[in-house]
């Protein structure tokens, strides 16, 4: 049987099972190319595979077969689907590892574990448990590059190969294997006769849905599945306490809400989202129902139930909720009775029918009548294990809104739409009036006009198209929340937020629209001088007398976002983790001085330019003292695909996060180390964040370099996110109007993973360079405080992770030649300057030292990469000589093939 590229994942180092995986994988795709193509693809790509292939520039003249878009569209394929199905065995061998470890580190039980070592009494424990609040939030930018279609066979790939380990009992060992093999080998070649782009641009309700596929596919059971892990490990560590636990891990989603620069989410979108969150909760909770309705056939002749059960059971009858056939049929079962009035109370919900659930409170005190009883009457078992409890605990954490959505606009368009208002109010003269006042002017006007108690605008009064837009989104959270849930939307976030005006703003048109006290109002802090302003501004907001009466409405507690992605982008990797340092300290003295709890949403990225990386060790390396338990963060894109395609996955990713939340939360870190080091990571900031911008703001031919040496240009025309690449939706002309994930994602494609890294080594360098105890602090720095030890850990990965000779590919092709010499030269150096700083400050003699694992992998799929990232650089060359008529067909399926194949190969699209 032919394989594609005859891989050994043996010569890297890499496990058995996984090279065996690799292997197998490798042959079934082989003969599936062979089957539909003959060998001519193989034979392609293994010419490709050779160190000595031609250039991207003599690529076409050496081998005249790949002057065909369509051959090379479907060379570019092979190697993503090759890509897709490592990612797969990948997928596999995290879940067989961790199979393998009973006692996991990171773990929930190790966490209570470290807690019981360090003296924590069990009231000391209950209370640790009880404050703690983890909000993972959903986004779809950067999107997911595979379509449903491709997830669903690479799932089944997925769980094929799982099963071929432990396969399901009851099976005959030798057909099984030969069974799960001819099903993988069928569902791979129908990935293989399955478009993998998609043919039109992904629409807002899409996203909206591939989020929810997550949700209803994994995040729904693994949620309960955390919460009984946490109870489990505190009976066995403390058998003398029995704990209540309380539900601490929700979700939220901005997806269908966030307009921050995306036309596409109108009013009407967000509605839609809201009553599809609604809808799939009710029929997830109504399927479950009717579930344990087949479980729990308790009968009374055998077994008591409580008087409490027997009196609702009566009602639900009386009512007409359960048909008098039912009544008839099980009136010895009175849970099957009761459970079938759940279900018609669920139905009427979803058709929102008279009689049907008001709120997901009255669904759960159903289900605790049946736990209660089950309890009393030697069914405790069953009571508080199994279909039942999960069943609760997911009304609990889910209700009716499934996942709360959260609503963001940038503050310019507050700005905008209020100056409009208040002119056609006549509180203002003239348009522009509020626009051309200073920040004291505006708080002065805003904090009267939220202390008037009339309406500005008379009803349906005819604003401006954008005004209109900014208005009618509180509109319609106001109608979501009578209608839908209460806790459909909780949350306003302001992007950009520069001053208190930018939060008054937004609190007027709640105003407005009715909806006083009844939404967070949420500053996103996203440069690295907001970042650094953003404590002096929470205290003048904390002070303001209009917005200390909204707090109080809203449990005076203040949330407050950080945005990784656009720090990143604005001064560097080094500089702007030390601003979000820096910054979680000052709000937490904030916190302290107002007397106001502060909770921090983490807006972070996939990669480690824009905030990525272990989120446990993230949570970990916050400043002591800082953190309160409660944490929001995002879960974005690609991540989302890679986290949450599995559950057993899924519940490793959350197991580290809820540890590291207990052990966070305890009181663990460095105390006083951001007071010990800060200095010497301020001088830092200044130093990183000088030579960054000195290459992507201040040399006038960077965007020239940029726009030729990574596909940036091509990236946009990627039909997998509703939101433009720039906010305001038009042509780029530079660094500045471009967003973070793009930024990202062009470099990432070229190899060079530049915003993961580039800035550091001066930073480190000229700090060091200053005297020989310097090093030695740095070093003292990295092995004391987990803060630095994530910062320099991380940038290790993205070292290895960029490729410097298929970056040079790239930048071989910048015009004048002089300017691609000088700029990669200035790359080149940070490179090397950056690899030789971290060596040093680790003290080893190879970069990964500590995770020879990630090392290996990125060496193995380095080679296979290659051909793929010479394939599109030449694809970019004959971009230049294409018709417009060209560019819309065969050759632009090509062009973004190869960008999703190099994105499946580094895992990333941004």
């Amino acid at each position: 049987m032919a394989s594609f590229l005859e891989l050994d994942a043996r010569e890297y180092g890499l496990s058995e099972p996984l090279s065996s995986d690799v292997a197998a994988l490798d042959a079934m795709l082989g003969k599936v190319l062979e089957a539909q193509h003959g060998r001519a693809l193989i034979d392609l790509a293994r010419r490709l595979m050779s160190p000595d292939r031609p250039t991207p520039q003599e690529l076409f003249k050496a081998i005249p077969e790949l002057d065909d878009p369509a051959t090379l569209r479907e060379l570019a394929k092979a190697f993503t689907v090759l890509f897709q199905l490592l990612n797969a065995a990948e997928q596999k061998e995290i879940v067989r590892v961790n199979r393998a470890r009973p006692h996991r580190k990171e773990s929930i039980r190790d966490a209570v574990g470290q807690l019981k070592a360090r003296g924590l009494t069990a009231d000391e424990v209950q209370a640790l448990v009880s404050k703690i609040e983890i909000t993972p939030t959903l986004t779809a930018h950067p999107t997911e590059a595979k379509r449903r279609a491709v997830l669903d066979k690479l799932q089944e790939i997925i769980r094929l190969l799982a099963e071929t380990e432990v396969p399901p009992p009851l099976t005959a060992k030798l057909d099984f294997e030969h069974e799960t093999s001819g099903a993988i080998r069928r569902t791979l070649e129908t990935l293989w006769q399955t478009d993998e782009m998609r043919i039109s641009q992904l629409t807002v309700d899409e996203e909206v849905r591939n989020a929810l596929y997550f949700v209803e596919k994994t995040i729904i059971d693994v949620v309960p599945w955390l919460h009984e892990d946490l109870a489990e490990a505190l009976a066995e560590i403390y058998p003398e306490f029995s704990f209540e636990i309380t539900t601490f891990l929700t979700y939220r989603s901005w997806v269908g809400g966030d307009r921050d620069g995306n036309p596409n989410v109108t009013a009407e979108v967000t509605w839609n989202t809201l009553v599809s969150h609604r809808t799939l909760a009710l029929e997830t909770f109504l399927a479950r129902a009717e579930a344990l309705r087949r479980e729990l056939t308790q009968s009374v002749k055998l077994v008591h139930v409580d008087e409490a059960l027997e009196r609702a059971v009566r009602g639900e009858i009386e009512s007409g909720l359960v048909r008098a056939e039912h009544a008839a049929r099980y009136a010895q079962e009175p849970y099957v009775l009761l459970l079938l009035a759940v279900e018609e109370k669920l139905r009427r919900a979803v058709l929102s029918e008279p009689g049907g659930y008001a709120s997901a409170n009255q669904l759960r005190d159903d289900l605790r009548l049946i736990q209660t009883s089950l309890k009393n009457n030697r069914a405790g078992e069953v009571a508080e294990h199994g279909a039942l409890p999960h069943l609760i605990r997911q009304v609990e954490a889910f209700g009716f809104h499934l996942a709360t959505l959260d609503v963001r606009q940038h503050s310019d368009e507050h700005g905008r739409a209020l100056d409009e208002v208040l002119t056609a109010a006549g509180v203002l003269p003239k348009a522009g009036a509020y626009l051309d006042m200073a920040e004291e002017e505006k708080l002065a006007l805003l904090t009267a006009e939220l202390a008037n108690p009339r309406p500005l605008l008379p009803f349906e009064y005819a604003v401006s198209e954008g005004t209109r837009k900014v208005l009618d989104v509180f509109g319609v959270i106001h109608r979501a929340k009578r209608e839908l849930a209460p806790e459909s939307v909780e949350s306003y976030v302001i992007s950009m937020t520069h001053g208190v005006s930018d939060m008054l703003e937004v609190l007027l048109f709640m105003k407005e629209a009715g909806l006083g006290g009844e939404l967070d109002v949420v500053p996103l802090f996203e440069t690295i001088d907001d970042l650094h302003r953003c404590a002096d501004l929470m205290r003048q907001l904390l002070a303001n007398e209009a917005y200390k009466k909204h707090l109080e409405l809203r449990g005076c507690q203040q949330e407050v976002m950080l945005g990784y992605s656009d720090s990143s982008k604005d001064g560097g990797y080094l500089a702007a983790n030390w601003a979000l340092q820096s910054t979680i300290a000052s709000m937490a003295a904030v916190s302290r001085e107002t007397g106001i709890p502060i909770r921090l949403f983490h807006g972070r990225g996939g990669t480690v330019g824009r905030g990525g990386g272990r989120a446990n060790r993230a949570i970990l390396s916050q400043p002591a003292g800082s953190f309160s338990g409660k944490i929001r963060f995002t879960e974005q894109g690609e991540v989302i695909s890679f986290r949450y395609s599995l559950p057993p996955i899924a519940h490793r990713h959350l197991e580290q996060i809820v540890s590291a939340v207990l052990l966070a939360a305890s009181g663990t870190g460095s105390p006083g180390a951001e007071e010990r080091f800060g200095a010497a990571m301020a001088e830092m900031e200044t130093l990183s964040k000088a030579k960054y911008r000195a290459l992507v703001y201040d040399d006038p031919q960077f965007w020239a370099f940029y726009t030729q040496a990574t596909p940036i240009e091509h990236i946009s025309l990627l039909p997998i996110a509703s939101r433009p690449v720039s906010r305001g939706g038009g042509a780029i002309s530079g660094v500045e109007g471009l967003r973070a994930i793009p930024w990202n994602f062009a470099w990432v494609q070229s190899r060079a993973t530049l915003v993961g890294w580039y800035g550091m080594g001066t930073g480190l360098a000229s700090f060091a360079e200053k005297g020989p105890e310097r090093l030695e602090l740095l070093r003292a720095m990295y092995r004391e405080w987990p803060f630095f030890q994530t910062v320099v850990d991380n940038a290790q990965l993205e070292v290895v992770r960029a490729h410097l000779p298929t970056a040079r590919l790239y930048a071989s092709r910048v015009k004048p030649p002089e300017l691609s010499a000088r700029i990669e030269g200035e790359i080149e150096q940070e490179y090397a300057r950056t690899v030789e700083m971290i060596l040093s400050i680790t003290e080893h003699s190879e970069l990964l030292a500590n995770a020879k694992v990630v090392k290996r992998t990125v060496e193995f799929r380095n080679p296979e990469v290659a051909p793929l990232s010479t394939l599109q650089v030449a694809l970019m060359d004959r971009w230049a000589t294409l018709s417009e008529k060209e560019r819309s067909g065969v050759w632009r399926e090509a062009m973004l093939q190869s960008i999703a194949g190099i994105a499946a190969a580094m895992q990333s699209t941004g």
